[in-house]
């Protein structure tokens, strides 16, 4: 499924941090100047689901492939994009592509890094609305049919947990998700091991990293949901699939034969299955129920798909 998600904000806004810190690795060269990301750069993320991790726990395969979100680096947009202006008009034509946007807008402090659009305090409410209303008119004067978007604050450090207040001004005057990002720390914790990330969060007091959630609301934000298959001992995969297809869709996802040579499809609940504690057991038991081409999968459901010859 080739569902995208773009990164978009006005120049030093930090979009190329957040990227980096996505993509565990630093595709995205960052400066204090008005056109850092002139290519867009791709991140294929993987979604962090617990059940899938105790999936692969209790059927211990070779391989383990995660559900993923895809990520696009893209342009900075500057003042009157729609005209042409900087890369307006790379940037337009890439969001054209996308299916969704996060949305990264300037509230951090850094007297180093300049905001070339704004006379209000760095880091106010009227900067950070100023900012958004921006970026949204450029869009809709270029053309940008409304996409399904994420806020993104990219605060400091200190006030990742005291920006409530403008979090919900923010989804009531623009009709989206707002999260609040320290997208510098996000980066800088790449490099560190499970164990210093697991005190690093202790520390913080939080329970996922920023970037979890933002993994978790881009997919909930692409009207997803996953499903399993379990190859025997060789391989266990989770699989996006938009909200309301069917076991034929799915067919098609994992290879477009099963969805050509679809007899049926066995199907469990990831929870019943590991409760239980084996395909076969579950079988015995008369868990595993037999669909037809028109089931619609529910998210979290384990499939074993039938095909002919």
């Amino acid at each position: 499924m080739s569902l995208s998600v773009g990164i978009v904000g006005l120049a030093n806004a930090g979009k190329s941090t957040l990227f980096n810190a996505l993509a565990s690795r630093r595709l995205s060269e960052t400066a204090p100047r008005p056109f850092t990301t002139i290519d867009p750069h791709e991140a294929v993320v993987p979604v962090h689901d617990e059940d899938f991790h105790r999936l692969c726990d209790l059927i211990k395969p070779e391989k383990c492939v995660p559900a993923t979100v895809t990520f696009i680096d893209i342009a900075g947009l500057v003042k009157d994009a729609h005209k042409g202006e900087g890369l307006g008009n790379q940037f337009l034509g890439k969001i054209r592509e996308v299916d969704a946007i996060v949305h990264v807008v300037r509230a951090f402090s850094d007297e180093k890094v300049s905001h070339p659009h704004t006379s209000h305090p760095v880091g106010s409410e009227h900067q950070i609305l100023e900012d958004i209303e921006l970026v949204n008119l450029e869009l809709e004067l270029g053309g940008i049919e409304k996409k399904p978007t994420i806020y993104v604050l990219n605060v400091d450090e200190e006030k990742v947990n005291q920006v409530g207040q403008l979090t919900k001004l923010i989804e009531e005057k623009f009709k989206g998700e707002v999260l609040a990002i320290a997208g510098k720390l996000e980066e800088e914790m790449i490099d560190l091991d499970n164990v210093e990330k697991a005190e690093m969060f202790k520390m913080l007091q939080w329970e996922r990293s920023g970037l979890e959630r933002l993994i978790l609301e881009a997919y909930k934000l692409l009207d997803l949901i996953t499903f399993y298959t379990i190859k025997g001992e060789k391989e266990v995969s989770a699989w996006s699939l938009k909200k309301g297809e069917t076991a034929l869709d799915a067919a098609g996802r994992v290879h477009t034969d099963f969805a050509k040579k679809f007899i049926k499809a066995e199907v469990i609940n990831v929870k019943s299955l590991l409760d239980i504690g084996s395909w076969k057991d579950a079988k015995e038991k008369g868990r595993v129920g037999l669909e037809g081409k028109d089931y619609v999968v529910q998210d979290k459901d384990v499939i074993e798909f039938k095909v002919g010859q």
